[in-house]
């Protein structure tokens, strides 16, 4: 069971008094008020690289990520969210969409729509033209939530994705010398 279903469960079965007295009502008496801003923008590609392997060689990134919560004096889990601009390798956007059936992205809100943070429309290809696949979500990031969307022109990748995880490795001993072997399952 997850940390965050076990404290739904936990809170659950406590008297409302109980689970709201626990919520913190504001700044503490002589504490600096901390003004929001917008989360720094990035261009290492490691990070992404190891979350995202099965998008193939990152060329160059501009990303962010951001922890709304990461600041509260009330424990707890914490989301966080990433958005990223990533240009592949050349061919590889149309290497990875030739297989799925792709549907042109409209600007507007996710999951429907694109909607890039101000902070990397300048890193976005001119002319872009975004298509998209559930599918490809699927295959190729594991998130609690995650959206795609590929310029073949450009070979540039532009994912919005919530908790943004690595993959999945199961290690296994193989043979009587005790070596391990790593399995990444594919799904």
């Amino acid at each position: 069971m997850t940390e965050r279903r076990r404290f739904l469960v936990w809170a659950g079965a406590l008297p409302p008094a109980v689970v709201v007295s626990g919520c913190a009502t504001g700044p503490r008496t002589g504490a600096k008020a901390v003004a929001s801003k917008a989360p720094e923008i990035r261009t290492d590609t490691g990070p992404l690289t190891r979350r995202l392997p099965k998008l193939g060689r990152i060329v160059s990134a501009h990303w962010q990520q951001e922890t709304p919560g990461g600041d509260s004096r009330v424990p707890g889990p914490t989301d966080y969210f990433v958005n990223a601009l990533m240009k592949l390798g050349s061919g590889s956007v149309a290497a990875l969409t030739a297989s799925a059936q792709m549907e042109p992205a409209v600007a507007g809100p996710e999951p429907d729509g694109i909607s890039i943070p101000a902070g990397l429309t300048e890193f976005v290809p001119g002319q872009a033209r975004w298509v998209r696949s559930a599918a490809l979500d699927e295959r190729l990031v594991r998130a609690d939530f995650a959206a795609l969307y590929f310029d073949r022109a450009s070979d540039t990748v532009y994912l919005s994705a919530t908790n943004l995880l690595l993959p999945d490795t199961a290690t296994a001993e193989a043979g009587p010398d005790g070596k391990q072997v790593t399995i990444t399952p594919t799904p």
